[in-house]
């Protein structure tokens, strides 16, 4: 027995280019029956699941036009879109620096180009998660966290967490 005979009939029983045409429609259905049912919303969230909390960020910033790039009120950036956070309160610092003396001792001196930036920023987190997130980036006491802006980028840590 041929697998297709002369009339281009697969087993004898239907055309080969009739049964492309089922397998296709066949494999879009699939396709759109996945996509529509095995789609995960993930959890739902409410106000009241949610609860405020204000992050403490410590970074020492090179030069003056660092300073002027971040401003209050600022929205944060993660993964290239706005997150529901914004800054608060930003406070410039004069950066010390430890040197080492000649007898070996450290001391700490002022630097004369950089400062250290403390700056506040509040967010919304899921209440009883046991784990702070803003976006892709974890949040907890002395974690390096990268700080965003859309004018404004540093990589710092954080160095306190307020429950509001």
């Amino acid at each position: 027995m041929k697998i297709v005979n002369e009339k281009g009939k697969l087993f004898g029983l239907i055309n080969i280019v009739d049964l492309s045409v089922i397998v296709l429609i066949l494999l879009i259905g699939a396709v759109v029956l996945l996509k529509t049912m095995g789609s995960d919303v993930g959890p739902i969230t409410s106000e009241e699941s949610q609860q405020t909390i204000t992050v403490t960020f410590r970074a020492a910033v090179r030069n003056d036009e660092q300073l002027k790039a971040v401003k209050e009120k600022d929205q944060l950036i993660s993964l290239l879109k706005p997150v529901d956070a914004y800054i608060t309160s930003i406070e410039f610092k004069p950066l010390e620096v430890p040197i080492n003396t000649a007898d070996g001792k450290a001391v700490y001196s002022i630097d004369p180009k950089r400062k250290e930036l403390v700056a506040k920023f509040t967010m919304k987190t899921a209440r009883g998660n046991g784990i702070i997130r803003l976006d892709s980036q974890e949040i907890s006491v002395g974690k390096a966290f990268t700080l965003k802006t859309r004018t404004f980028e540093s990589l710092g840590t954080v160095e306190a967490i307020e429950f509001n």
